[in-house]
């Protein structure tokens, strides 16, 4: 379940929590957070990690002296599993345990986040042990219970379909719940989902403050990936070896878990914070207190003119065209595949790179390997894996964001400062970015063509317009580095953050 780092029993200021990011993955939200302790050095830090591994893999980043300590926590691993087998609790705790859990699975599903507090409670009272996880995951009256449910709201549907949504999405939960938190003076979650809930259990648990700061909205991430889930190993009422879609209602059970747990992560938070007003009114549609929400954008550090001329493209170089993140399904690196060959049959000079973690999805890498030689363009898209993208961004003409899902890419804004325009779909704050928000930043023009989700025509034929016309390419790229200048500056994020937790920590 962990790999800790125990250098130093010193309470941290701040415990951030993280899932799947810093300090083990790069990406936006991983450089935000590096920018984030670097800059505020007056506070100290411990890193709770949650993995997908059961080992960390190793630093990607340089480790800022005010990191204090760093704990991982692998989803779905248990801290025993090297250790001698547990019995499950006696009968009266195994009784209490489940009725506890009955009811707060019963108020999950009617929107009360409250019931939270007493399971938390029950599991921070039985001592975080062993004994308690090996109950839930294989006793006889946790199997009664699932049955149970099962009975009463998915009778006509596949039980193995159910059992395994229960597993996937209760296993992780229980995990979390029979997990130590390190003491910190308050706690900062940059997500919802299984790490907000971490967050609130340090709350609970301590009576200290939690922030939370969500870059994407976890919930809506978390159900598209459901809903783009075909096929599952199950079965139905009369063959349960049968391979079929995954259930309607059961896809719709799994996605209002994920909602309820984002609710309670609301309910509990001192502040919520996101990047953009759009996201700010979905959190609030979506459970959140109003008047905890607050907009505070990503901020941007600018280059001087100077630097950006020494290390501009020479003009000879053939036009380059980069897509940076993860090769993942919520990233839709398929569209942007597929943009490129309707580019290509145009411009067959321009050269394509995709610049970013490869070890994530490995099946979904595959996939999108297999569409480039498809489409005959292994000599024109480049799969470059994790690179320092302000050694690449310099020598791009243009940036391509296909994304299902955003918040305020990063990414868009590291390209508008070196004067690269961007092409992205209309998710999260990326029209905000490329057109400008105010009266005044709406004046500075275009940084680029904002277009559909899931559409390579229109995402080929925005590209072709920049690519083809060197004048309205510059034209976009000043557009898009004076937005920046203007209305994204880093100190302003670093100052928020530093109100924020000095109000906290008190």
């Amino acid at each position: 379940m962990d790999s800790n780092d125990s250098k130093t029993p010193q309470i941290a200021d701040i415990c951030l929590i993280l899932e799947g990011t810093y300090p083990y993955v790069t990406g936006g939200v991983s450089s935000w957070t590096h920018q984030l302790i670097t800059n505020l050095p007056e506070f100290t830090f411990h890193l709770h990690c949650l993995i997908a591994e059961k080992e960390p893999g190793p630093w990607l980043f340089p480790r800022p002296n005010n990191v204090i300590g760093v704990s991982n926590l692998s989803l779905g691993q248990w801290s025993s599993e090297n250790e001698e087998p547990q019995e499950p609790l006696d009968d009266n705790e195994e009784h209490e345990l489940l009725g506890v859990i009955e009811s707060f699975h019963r108020d999950l599903l009617s929107g009360s986040p409250e019931a939270f507090e007493r399971l938390f409670g029950i599991f921070y009272r039985m001592g975080l042990s062993s004994k308690l996880f090996t109950t839930l995951s294989s006793g006889r009256e946790a199997w009664n219970l699932i049955q149970k449910f099962y009975k009463e709201q998915f009778s006509q549907e596949s039980f193995i379909d159910f059992f395994w949504m229960w597993r996937t999405t209760h296993l992780p939960l229980f995990s979390l719940l029979a997990s130590p938190v390190p003491k910190a003076r308050l706690y900062h979650s940059l997500a919802s989902g299984y790490a907000g809930i971490l967050g609130v259990m340090g709350k609970l648990a301590y009576e200290r403050p939690l922030i939370l700061t969500e870059h994407g909205l976890y919930t809506r991430e978390r159900k598209i990936e459901i809903a783009l889930a075909q096929w599952i190993g199950s079965g139905n009422a009369r063959d349960d070896m049968t391979i079929r879609p995954i259930n309607t209602s059961v896809k719709g059970f799994w996605m209002r878990i994920f909602e309820q747990l984002g609710r309670i992560v609301y309910h509990y938070s001192d502040h919520i914070i996101t990047l953009f007003e759009g996201n700010r009114r979905i959190q609030i549609r979506d459970g959140a207190p109003a008047e905890k929400t607050k907009v505070i954008p990503n901020g941007i550090r600018v280059f001087s003119e100077t630097k950006i001329r020494e290390v501009q493209k020479a003009q000879s170089e053939k036009l380059s065209v980069a897509m940076i993140g993860r090769v993942v399904p919520i990233k839709d690196i398929k569209t942007f595949i597929q943009a490129c060959r309707i580019v290509r049959d145009q411009l067959p000079e321009v050269q394509f790179l995709i610049m970013g973690p490869m070890n994530q999805d490995p099946e979904y890498v595959k996939e999108c390997q297999n569409l480039v030689e498809i489409l005959k363009m292994g000599d024109a898209i480049q799969f470059t894996g994790s690179v320092r993208v302000e050694d690449y961004l310099p020598k791009m003409d243009l940036l391509v964001l296909t994304s299902l899902s955003e918040a305020q890419p990063l990414v868009v804004m590291e390209g508008a400062i070196f004067g690269v325009p961007s092409v992205t779909t209309r998710v999260g704050a990326c029209n905000e970015l490329i057109n400008g928000r105010t009266r005044e930043d709406v004046a500075l023009g275009p940084g680029g063509i904002v277009t559909s989700v899931g559409n390579p025509e229109e995402t080929a034929l925005a590209m072709l317009k920049i690519l083809k016309d060197d004048g309205l390419r510059k034209r976009m790229g000043y557009a898009a580095r004076l937005r920046m200048e203007r209305f994204y500056r880093e100190d302003l994020l670093f100052e928020a953050y530093r109100t924020l937790y000095q109000e906290g920590i008190g």
